[in-house]
């Protein structure tokens, strides 16, 4: 969806642990201390110059299929967990707001969802490409690279989608690797059979039910699967830059609630809360620097 370019190797990324059950937190938050009548005044009217959807509370659209960036939480039923939902949750607290309220959609319709106004900003693995730049703003906040993964018995062997030629791979709607694999087809003798859900995680079960010979997905997605099912997958060859980061997507007309992001993001990086949350969810690896 690119959705790193990563410092670790895959192999020194696939040795942290993973641990989904009981280490995510959902989107409701506690509430902040009773301000003064003369902040509660200051901190009214600067809520309202960030046009948000609800007082005191940042709307984020997301597309919760994507483990352990994003995902329905199995112990509480919707809910969602995950770093971006950790940072989200954050992000909101450092801007002075009470809480993030992390709301479902399906990752190809968050930018006209978030047009429409449904959302106040986006957090979904979401790459800041010069496509999508065109139609939102993006505050980038974590590196991005993408893996493919295949059976371990498989005789594919890519360091790129080029490698893919000839084979079939799933892959989620909307997303970069979907893009460059349809790149890559336009060099292909034989072509790949480019096979596209709405969910990434359908495209997970489609590959993993054997209807795909490779699933692609951003890096510690693909990284988190082989930690599932070590006995079963690998990486089919070395990480695959994106050339891009991770971006917060903003409304082009909220230039206030932009620059509300990213001097809290400063302030939760300098705080070392960003960091925290990263390694708490094994993806320090793509940490901005």
């Amino acid at each position: 969806m690119l959705r790193l370019r990563w410092s670790l190797s895959p192999a020194l990324l696939l040795a942290g642990a993973f641990v989904l059950s009981g280490c995510g937190g959902s989107s409701s938050t506690s509430s902040t201390s009773t301000p003064s009548s003369s902040q509660s005044s200051s901190s009214g009217n600067n809520m309202a110059s960030l046009g948000l959807l609800k007082s005191d509370v940042l709307t984020v659209g997301t597309d919760p299929t994507y483990p352990p960036m994003e995902y329905s939480d199995p112990n509480n039923p919707g809910t969602y967990s995950g770093a971006d939902v950790d940072l989200a949750t954050a992000l909101a607290k450092a801007m002075g707001l009470k809480s993030a309220d992390v709301t479902k959609g399906t990752f190809d319709s968050l930018i006209p969802s978030l047009d429409a106004g449904r959302y106040d900003v986006l957090m979904s693995s979401m790459n800041d490409t010069p496509d999508r730049a065109k139609k939102v703003d993006f505050v980038d906040y974590m590196t991005a690279t993408m893996g493919i993964l295949v059976d371990k018995s498989s005789s594919i062997h890519a360091n790129d989608f080029s490698g893919m030629c000839g084979h079939s791979v799933a892959v989620q709607r909307g997303t970069v690797e979907q893009d460059d694999l349809k790149a890559a087809n336009a060099h292909c003798s034989s072509k790949i059979t480019i096979l596209s859900y709405s969910a990434d995680t359908d495209a997970f079960q489609a590959f993993a039910a054997g209807h795909a010979d490779a699933y692609s997905g951003d890096l510690p997605v693909v990284a988190n699967y082989i930690k599932l099912h070590s006995s079963s997958y690998r990486m089919a060859g070395a990480s695959i830059s994106a050339h891009a980061n991770y971006g917060i997507a903003v409304p082009k007309n909220k230039t206030q609630l932009k620059a509300a992001l990213v001097s809290a993001l400063a302030k939760i990086r300098a705080s070392g809360q960003y960091l925290t949350i990263l390694k708490k969810w094994n993806v320090q690896g793509a940490a901005l620097h």
